[in-house]
């Protein structure tokens, strides 16, 4: 909603940014953009700079761009504890499905316990707000990525009564 302050994790993927995109024109107070790739980042700094100039973006609405991995829970609290969001919105994952295949520790690490800190820190942090982007391959798993997004949902499922930050997940799915 409007003048309210928006977080962004994965901010710079393919969901993030298009997240970013959307909820700039209704015009938060500071959107925070955080993910771990410096090239997406700077790309996406550009684009929001030249967006502005040409009044595409409102002047008043401060877009803070920040690398940070959501691995790194003294990064998180940093964060959250800085700019106080009232939204969360996790899109941080590792999600080529070829790619966790090879790799299914780093997408356990990334994904399960990055959903959990980054839950975690935004309770802490009285965060308002906690949306878990999530796929539809959580739906009966049959590969690493799909059973680690699962996870993250039931993460995020166990910690909804917290009486501090309401929290839910969403599925895409492709098309």
């Amino acid at each position: 909603r409007s003048g309210k302050v928006v977080m962004v994790t994965g901010g710079c993927g393919s969901i993030g940014s298009e997240l970013g995109r959307q909820i700039l024109p209704v015009g938060p107070r500071q959107l925070i953009v955080m993910d771990i790739y410096e090239n997406n980042m700077y790309a996406l700094q550009q684009e929001i700079i030249m967006a502005k100039r040409q009044g595409k973006i409102g002047r008043q609405v401060e877009v803070i761009c920040l690398i940070g991995s959501v691995r790194d829970r003294d990064r998180l609290d940093h964060i959250l504890g800085k700019y106080h969001p009232d939204v969360l919105f996790h899109a941080a994952a590792h999600k080529h499905v070829p790619l966790v295949e090879d790799s299914p520790k780093e997408a356990v690490k990334n994904n399960v316990f990055g959903t959990y800190y980054t839950l975690m820190a935004g309770i802490e942090n009285r965060v308002g707000k906690f949306i878990l982007i999530s796929t539809d391959k959580a739906v009966n798993p049959t590969n690493v990525m799909g059973a680690t997004k699962r996870m993250c949902e039931l993460v995020v499922q166990s910690m909804r009564n917290n009486g501090v930050t309401k929290s839910g997940a969403v599925r895409f799915g492709n098309v």
